[in-house]
């Protein structure tokens, strides 16, 4: 166990720990403080999970309070555990958790800070008549993309009380867990497409689909690969690909993919075609994995892949467009060795892991100042202000969102 250095205290609130992109970041921020030295406990208000283990090998204190289908008792519960632990800073880094971490933040008097994992309107609406408020009762939000922040802006959201924080990739952790076997069988002598993520109708695989079907017509070596739980959407999926001829051959379904580095590992390029996001984790495992990213412009997804450098950033009603980008990096291999590389270095030089502590303590710091907390603002390092990424992002990609 690490010695602790700062007298700072920080609760970190998760009700869901499950195999997801939202879930590995609260897990990076838990560790990122607790590797700093900052005093740091998490407390989970689900009933298991997948990153609920690899917190406790990681050494950060973590304590279950949790009773099926009784949220006043989870309430009481974890108040009484932030009063005996006093917490300054109390994050929950999924919106919806913010329903209990109110509550029990004004009973602690900790700095109550809310995150943003979609786009912001997801989040707004999502809660119903309770969003807006919680909006009001924070103290701050952290938010995982510029899209969310600007969305939530144009919905009347103060954007003084919201700070963007990128997600972050453990290379080191990513790279020892490509090397791993993927426990899947696909056929040599194919160019592997891969799409990732839980299958629901805002990802739209459906338009995956469409342009590897029109994309096969062209490069017959095309191999599609579709990574992810069922949310609902499996069965209409499947019969479209067998409309189109995809199934069996040209295009499997592999279910939730525990080991998806090594799944990455054996693809040849990543697509990702869902109609809003907030910051697709998937684009910098894939970048870090050296495949070349296809993209519609969801949530931060022009920001993090440089259109014609690292991928390609594709209109999301441009199925044959996508599938021209996918032919195109087919028949190239040195074009997907090029983007590749240089996707892998913007992930070490702009969202690596090491970085993370420091950019979060800024962020505590910018909001313990809105808040006057000037005692927690001497415990605070005195931080640089940290590269914004927003200069980055392409005028087409500041839209409206496509939600």
């Amino acid at each position: 166990m690490n010695t602790r250095v700062s007298p700072l205290r920080v609760a970190v609130v998760a009700s869901s720990l499950n195999l997801g992109g939202a879930e590995k970041q609260t897990v990076y921020i838990a560790r990122a403080l607790w590797e700093a030295g900052i005093d740091v406990r998490l407390y989970y208000l689900g009933g298991g999970g997948h990153y609920e283990s690899v917190l406790q090998q990681s050494g950060v204190p973590t304590d279950r309070i949790y009773t099926a289908n009784r949220p006043w008792v989870i309430l009481a519960g974890l108040i009484r555990a932030l009063r005996q632990m006093r917490p300054h800073v109390l994050l929950m880094n999924q919106f919806g958790d913010l329903a209990y971490g109110i509550i029990a933040g004004w009973c602690c008097r900790a700095l109550t800070l809310g995150g943003i994992r979609s786009d912001g309107l997801y989040e707004l609406n999502v809660r119903g008549k309770l969003g807006p408020w919680l909006f009001r009762l924070g103290h701050g939000f952290i938010a995982n993309s510029y899209r969310a922040k600007q969305n939530l802006t144009c919905r009347g959201i103060d954007q003084s009380k919201i700070e963007v924080l990128s997600n972050v990739i453990d290379l080191q952790d990513f790279d020892a867990q490509s090397a791993l076997p993927s426990g899947i069988s696909l056929p040599v002598k194919r160019v592997i497409v891969a799409a990732v993520g839980s299958l629901q109708s805002c990802k739209r695989f459906d338009r995956f689909i469409e342009a590897l079907a029109f994309a096969r017509r062209r490069e017959p070596t095309l191999l599609g690969v579709i990574a992810g739980a069922d949310r609902g959407c499996k069965a209409a999926l499947e019969e479209r690909a067998r409309a189109l001829g995809l199934t069996p051959n040209y295009l499997k379904f592999l279910g939730e993919v525990d080991r998806i580095p090594a799944l990455l590992s054996q693809a040849d390029m990543l697509v990702l075609s869902s109609d809003y996001e907030g910051f697709p984790n998937v684009i910098l495992e894939a970048m870090a994995s050296r495949l070349p990213v296809i993209t519609t412009p969801a949530g931060d997804a022009p920001v993090v892949v440089q259109h014609d450098k690292t991928g390609y950033v594709v209109e999301p009603q441009d199925a044959q467009g996508m599938a021209a980008f996918m032919v195109q990096l087919a028949q190239a291999p040195s074009m997907r060795k090029s983007f590749g590389e240089a996707g892998r270095q913007r992930v070490e030089e702009l969202y690596n892991y090491e970085s993370l502590s420091d950019r979060l303590t800024a962020i505590f710091q910018n909001f313990a100042a809105r808040s006057r907390r000037n005692s927690l603002l001497e415990m605070l390092p005195r931080r640089a202000p940290a590269k914004r990424h927003d200069t980055l992002v392409a005028p087409w990609a500041i839209g409206t969102s496509v939600m």
